[in-house]
């Protein structure tokens, strides 16, 4: 199901909704049928059944959502009612009451079954029809090693580690003083933000060494916010309250800078 920040496969941009009635979709938008192929937690799934909850069994943090919604329109036509002006001063409009058969939010039961384990255990899941699920044509692709659809955790994995270790080298190739953010020499004239505190990317420049250009030049200004991100989450502000600033240094000063 297709929510923020929810791992996708790379093989496939289709995102449908269950084929139900009332799903948040116009009438003749292809939707998830039985027979599709979906994905779910980093496999491929067959859908065996779909089927809505009777009303007396929704689970209970659907049933007290939908008491929420009820409760919203019964307060919007009293003040309706009573008068009142939305905040630019027009009449309160009319609210149709909410069909609760309707609500795209409903429980609905999802029958899946693993696609290449055939007798496998089937899996129910509950999920409302508004919700998108990435569906995979019956030719799809899997990792030989770990069987998961890709990009799978080993090759996820991989990638990670390749780009911490071009980023140390980045960094290790830095000479003293210079910006951590593009590298280059910060001269006495320029201006630069310094941190306080360990140097987080480079411990061997020892304390109070973290600098950067102060421009708007993109590797330097990200790279500042980066820092100030991990300087932070390190509780550095805390023993620094002082947010660094921009500072110019004389001509004497070189590259130490404060």
């Amino acid at each position: 199901m297709s929510r923020t920040g929810e791992w996708q496969t790379s093989q496939s941009r289709d995102l449908r909704r269950l084929a139900l009635p009332h799903n948040g979709y116009k009438d003749g938008v292809p939707g998830v049928e039985v027979g599709s192929i979906v994905v779910l937690q980093r496999q491929a799934w067959r859908v065996l059944e779909i089927r809505e909850k009777p009303e007396d069994l929704w689970p209970a943090d659907y049933e007290a959502a939908w008491q929420r919604v009820v409760s919203r329109w019964i307060s919007h036509e009293a003040s309706r009612a009573a008068g009142e002006l939305t905040s630019w001063g027009a009449p309160l409009k009319e609210q149709p009451e909410p069909v609760r058969s309707e609500w795209y939010y409903r429980p609905v039961n999802v029958v899946l079954q693993l696609v290449d384990k055939p007798k496998s255990k089937h899996r129910h899941v509950v999920t409302a029809p508004v919700f998108e699920w990435q569906t995979l044509p019956e030719h799809f692709v899997v990792c030989r090693l770990c069987n998961e659809l890709p990009p799978c955790r080993h090759a996820e994995t991989e990638t990670t580690v390749n780009r911490e270790m071009e980023k140390a080298e980045r960094l290790m190739a830095i000479p003293r003083g210079a910006c951590l953010g593009c590298g280059e020499t910060i001269t006495p004239r320029m201006k630069a933000v310094r941190f306080p505190g360990p140097n987080l990317w480079r411990p061997d420049w020892g304390t109070n060494s973290a600098v950067f250009h102060a421009r708007q030049k993109e590797e330097c200004s990200n790279g500042v916010w980066k820092y100030e991100q991990q300087w932070k989450e390190q509780g550095l502000h805390v023993l620094n309250p002082e947010l660094p600033e921009s500072t110019q240094t004389s001509p004497d000063e070189g590259d130490q800078m404060t």
